[in-house]
């Protein structure tokens, strides 16, 4: 089913034309996967178990999400106990939900409900389920759509991470259950992104940024990683979807990741382009866009990432939920030793520090501004991320996640080699 773009208002011509180019693909997952089309709307076939696989580059959602994990559980890498750790977030997520459907305690409520609504989305809740989960992410998603006008600008407190959090959740929500209400706004907030990416570094920041823009030091305003990967986890999330991404905007993207990065094979990675040194926070977030990418394991700069890593291995005195839950997401995606020593080293600290009422404290120089919604929010999706994606290597695998000849465990249909669209010049 095609669905035309909804843009009238939109801050540019050049956004304009963004919105244009993003439509629908005729074919979806859910027809892929053997679905029917009920109400002009592809649904998937309720023989089939509850999946939404997504795949263009390399990276695949995992249907264990959406099964009973209870007796795999230790083998995905995870256990009963951190199952019981998101039950409890997720209790106490539902709790706090404001009666209009928003989640809300620090800056920005579009970044804070973006945020929950991704933990239930990744635990296998669907808006669809008659069940306080259900009901709480459908409200959640119901809120959300109504905060995206139209020419798809959703920032508010905490200005663009609203925007890309936001957008990311309609695109996984848009991705998985295929509801045709969830595409227009996510087509206006793609189209945002968009326009406002830097239109030569590819990079960006707090608000739309112009070519020849000086920040405050007086250097060119080129964006930062920290945005500028919140917005190309939505982009890929939206393209996973069904949505055409301009290809000139996921180049651009690619293009500011090496700007970003002084090493050798472009694997260590910084917050600006200038003036600060590496830090362990942007390499995991660096690291993770390239998977987004389909870029493997077994290349260079993956290699050069895993190795920085390794040296930086989590730890309670840290107090940085926000680099373990990237940390998390790039890690489990690398797979092998690096893997299974940094979930070694995470688990229990996880585990430790929840509280009785199911939150983790905000701790660390981020704790007071992202608050105990946000703080609680990583760490529940990082304790989902066994069950979240499906290994970058080849088949799906046991924990030690080492690739092996024939099938796949669980019985899991056998992963299929990435597309090298990301590597074809034509595409970039």
């Amino acid at each position: 089913m095609t669905y035309q773009p909804l843009f009238q208002s939109l801050p540019s011509l050049a956004a304009a034309l963004f919105a244009a180019s993003l439509i629908i693909t005729s074919t979806s997952p859910a027809q892929q996967a053997g679905g029917t089309r009920i109400g002009g709307v592809n649904k998937p076939d309720p023989r089939q178990s509850r999946r939404a696989l997504r795949s263009t580059y390399g990276v695949r959602k995992n249907p264990i999400r959406n099964a009973n994990r209870n007796e795999i559980i230790n083998e995905l890498g995870g256990s009963a106990e951190t199952e019981a750790a998101v039950v409890k977030a997720l209790d106490w997520f539902t709790l706090t939900q404001k009666e209009d459907g928003r989640w809300s305690e620090a800056q920005s409520d579009v970044a804070h409900t973006g945020l929950v609504i991704l933990c239930y989305l990744s635990y296998g809740v669907k808006p669809s389920d008659e069940t306080d989960y259900g009901r709480a992410l459908a409200k959640g998603l119901d809120w959300l759509v109504k905060e995206v006008p139209k020419n798809g600008d959703m920032t508010d407190g905490g200005q663009f991470y609203d925007q890309a959090i936001g957008t990311l959740a309609l695109g996984e929500a848009a991705g998985i259950t295929r509801l045709k209400k969830y595409f227009p706004p996510l087509e206006r907030a793609v189209a945002y992104i968009c326009y406002a990416q830097h239109p030569k570094s590819g990079g960006w920041k707090y608000k739309p940024i112009s070519e020849g823009e000086l920040d405050k030091s007086g250097e060119l305003q080129k964006g930062d990683l920290s945005i500028s990967g919140w917005a190309i986890m939505a982009l890929r999330s939206a393209e996973m979807a069904g949505l055409r991404v301009p290809t000139k905007n996921l180049g651009l993207a690619r293009e500011y990741l090496d700007s970003v990065s002084p090493s050798k094979h472009k694997g260590i990675y910084r917050y600006k382009y200038y003036g600060v040194p590496p830090k362990e926070s942007m390499v995991v977030v660096g690291m993770y866009c390239q998977q987004l990418f389909g870029i493997k394991p077994d290349d260079e700069r993956q290699i050069e990432s895993a190795k920085f890593l390794a040296t930086r291995m989590p730890a309670a005195a840290q107090k940085n939920y926000y680099y373990w839950y990237y940390g998390c997401l790039s890690m489990f995606l690398h797979g092998g030793k690096p893997w299974q020593e940094w979930n070694a080293k995470m688990k229990p600290i996880f585990l430790e520090k929840q509280q009785s009422n199911g939150t983790w404290k905000p701790e660390g120089v981020r704790g007071k501004r992202e608050g105990t919604t946000i703080t609680t929010a990583w760490a529940t999706l990082s304790l989902t991320v066994y069950y979240r994606y499906l290994p970058m290597y080849k088949g799906y695998t046991r924990v030690s996640l080492i690739p092996k000849p024939g099938g796949s465990s669980f019985g899991l249909r056998k992963q299929r080699p990435g597309s090298q669209r990301s590597n074809n010049p034509k595409n970039r």
